[in-house]
């Protein structure tokens, strides 16, 4: 009896070790090539593509769409020698064009012995020439229905040259991983639009709705976040862009900002006075009468003032508070009225009226959804602002 207790705790135990030993059908990371970042630009072949297609490396095609694919370099034993880690490139970007996402990067395989694997792909930036040209879910048709790559990829537009921002900008860094970190400085900047992920798209694309991407611009040897690309809802095609004033009052409007700074001019002293913001709360009131709609959009904020360029002004004073609470909701009200008149003029509405519409009238909403932005192009909507000034921070200290 104990012989055979033994036995079957042997074979438990080997067994075990079976199946801790790892998984059969693994792979080295060293023989993968692990996406980082992917640029779409219009088609416009490299040296090296025109230089393989002179020498018979072509296949039928219509050359639509350029991608740039950027691939992580697996780290070396530090006895290899080469620069520092912190300075060593930690990528390297292959172009390549064609007419299908998915049998571009199938391309790829006849130019590199490692195969692109998604599981690790950040960023995907696509430029606003190519998305007036071709709709946004034929080319994220791939991406959604490929099942290396995680939902939670991030979207971004580009004004410029969509390859361009995956050149290094920093040594020693990956773009693809500066483009998808760099929003959690978002409590810091009013003016940086929320991150879209692949699987946040969806919804607008099935739905018909406008919606927007965050644009980024390539210059030299840096990258910025600057303004937002809107998409329309209906051709999913490039609608417009709005600047980074418009996008600081669609983040008021939406009560989307997690910080940042306001900046205004005292009319009586002419120097800059500047709003630290601390929270922001706010609320869209959809109002019917007969076939009239309008909206109310109620803005409410808490912060302190962080620069004051006037030293003799007593800061303790509850008039001068109440005056200074006003310049700032005067300037507020402004940035929402700016941002409205964009939307307007480029008839999408990407402030969340719609649903506003639909959550508190949904019978009139199913009358006006079909042909939602063209209406809400001509819908009136009033703006209040409600600040108020919890702190002045050092700049109320008196030499007493």
């Amino acid at each position: 009896m104990k012989r055979v207790r033994s036995g079957l705790l042997g074979m438990t135990a080997f067994l075990i070790c079976i199946t801790l030993s790892g998984c059969w059908s693994s792979s080295p990371v060293e023989d993968l090539n692990l996406e980082a970042g992917i640029a779409m630009d219009v088609a416009e072949e490299s040296p090296q593509e025109e230089q393989i297609k002179e020498k018979g490396g072509n296949y039928p095609k219509k050359d639509l769409i350029k991608g740039t694919f950027q691939f992580i370099v697996p780290e070396e034993s530090k006895g290899s020698g080469g620069p520092p880690p912190s300075q060593a490139k930690k990528f390297y970007n292959i172009t390549e064009t064609g007419d299908s996402v998915f049998e571009i990067l199938r391309e790829l395989s006849l130019r590199t012995n490692r195969p692109p694997i998604g599981f690790h792909l950040k960023t995907v930036v696509i430029s606003s020439s190519l998305l007036r040209k071709v709709p946004l879910y034929e080319l994220l048709d791939f991406f959604l229905g490929d099942n290396d790559i995680r939902p939670s990829v991030q979207l971004l537009i580009s004004t410029g040259k969509a390859g361009d921002t995956l050149q290094e900008k920093i040594p020693g860094q990956t773009p693809a991983f500066i483009l998808k970190e760099v929003f959690v400085n978002r409590k810091r900047n009013s003016r940086l639009l929320k991150p879209v992920a692949l699987v946040n798209a969806i919804g607008p694309m099935k739905g018909d709705r406008s919606f927007l991407l965050p644009n980024v611009i390539a210059a030299e040897s840096e990258i910025k976040l600057a303004g937002a690309g809107i998409i329309n809802g209906k051709t999913q095609t490039y609608a417009g862009f709005l600047n980074e004033s418009e996008v600081e009052g669609l983040m008021w409007i939406k009560g989307e900002l997690k910080g940042g700074v306001v900046k205004s001019i005292d009319p009586k002293t002419k120097k800059n006075i500047v709003y630290e913001i601390e929270s922001v709360k706010s609320h869209t009131k959809a109002i019917v009468q007969g076939d009239d709609i309008s909206f109310r959009v109620r803005m409410t904020s808490e912060g302190r003032i962080s620069e004051n360029y006037n030293p003799n002004e007593d800061l303790g004073n509850n008039r001068l508070l109440g005056q200074e609470e006003s310049i700032f909701q005067e300037k507020i009200n402004s940035l929402a009225e700016q941002t409205l008149a964009k939307m307007h003029t480029l008839r999408a509405d990407v402030g969340g009226f719609g649903d506003a519409l639909r959550i508190q009238h949904p019978k009139v909403w199913k009358r006006v959804k079909d042909d939602w932005d063209k209406t809400f192009s001509t819908i009136p909507v009033q703006f209040s602002t409600d600040i108020h000034i919890e702190d002045y921070g050092a700049s109320n200290t008196t030499a007493d």
